[in-house]
This record gives structure tokens, sequence and C-alpha cells, in this order.
């Protein structure tokens, strides 16, 4: 009786760390602005979900990655999903990253894209699509005198900020 109670309580213990490591909610936050030309970006992820998708697109193969190789498949993964053109929809900008933090709940990019000049700008963002139907990209900037609010879905990806 002792042992199955050992048992009962480990697994209520179990249950309980994972409902307070699991999330419901599936949302990233960007904030950007266009100084000039160059379109600076501070976007976080949710750590877990933003390495399960790191180590699904590597179809397993970042399981074994030291900490610097899986830092760089983060940025990778970020650099295919989360893509800015100027002025057009054919030619993407590489972002350059400024810098990576990880608070241990959030992956926190902080990216520059930059161009000769930006007429407008065209925002591709699915990090996270693949994974979580539900997911939103939030996208707040600042750009061309004003400040918008842009909500990326798996159903509207894209978004064009004029002046």
């Amino acid at each position: 009786m002792k042992h199955f109670l050992n048992i009962s309580v480990a697994f209520v213990l179990l249950v309980l760390s994972q409902r307070a490591n699991a999330h419901d909610i599936h949302i990233s936050y960007t904030q950007a602005e266009l100084k000039g030309n160059e379109l600076h970006v501070k976007v976080s992820y949710y750590k877990d979900d933003f390495t399960k998708a790191v180590k699904g697109w590597y179809q397993g193969r970042a399981d074994n990655y030291s900490q610097s190789e899986f830092q760089s498949a983060e940025f990778e993964y970020v650099k295919n999903y989360f893509r800015v053109c100027a002025n057009d929809y054919k030619t993407f900008i590489a972002p350059k990253l400024e810098k990576c933090t990880d608070d241990g709940t959030s992956v926190i990019f902080e990216l520059n894209f930059s161009c000769d000049s930006f007429t407008k700008i065209v925002v591709d963002q699915r990090v996270l699509f693949k994974e979580y139907s539900d997911q939103m990209n939030i996208f707040f900037v600042k750009a061309f005198g004003k400040e918008e609010n842009r909500i990326f879905t798996p159903a509207k990806p894209t978004v064009v900020i004029k002046p």
C-alpha cells in the first residue's frame, strides 16, 4: 500500500508539473521600428514551443547539437520563417542577429533588416505555424510616421506596411 501511495503521489506531482510547464495559448510578440534604412525587430517566443519547432525543422538532428550549434539552428529557423522584403515581394532581406536572449521561459531575438530605402515593408511571419494551428504572432510596428498593430495567423501570415 505504501508503494502504491508513493507512486500515486509521484504521478500527481508529475501531472501538476506538466500542467505548470504547458500553456494553452500560442503567441509571440514582436516590436519593430523603422529608422531610416533599418528595420529593428525584437521578437519573443515561448521557449518550449520554439524549441519544439526548431527540433522538428531539423528532423531530430538538433537533439545532439551543442548549445552554440542549437543557437545557430534557432537563428536559421527564424531566418526561414520570419522574412522581410523592402518595396516588393521578390527580394528578401537577410536579417542581422543583434542579440539572442533565453530567459528560461522565452527566446528573444533582436534582429536588424537593412536596405537602401524602404518605400513599403512586406513582412511574412510564419514562425510556429506548422506546430500550432492556433498560433498568433502579434506585431507592433512604428514605420512611416505611424504606429500599427497586426496579428499574423496561419491564414494571414503576410502584411504590407505602407506610408
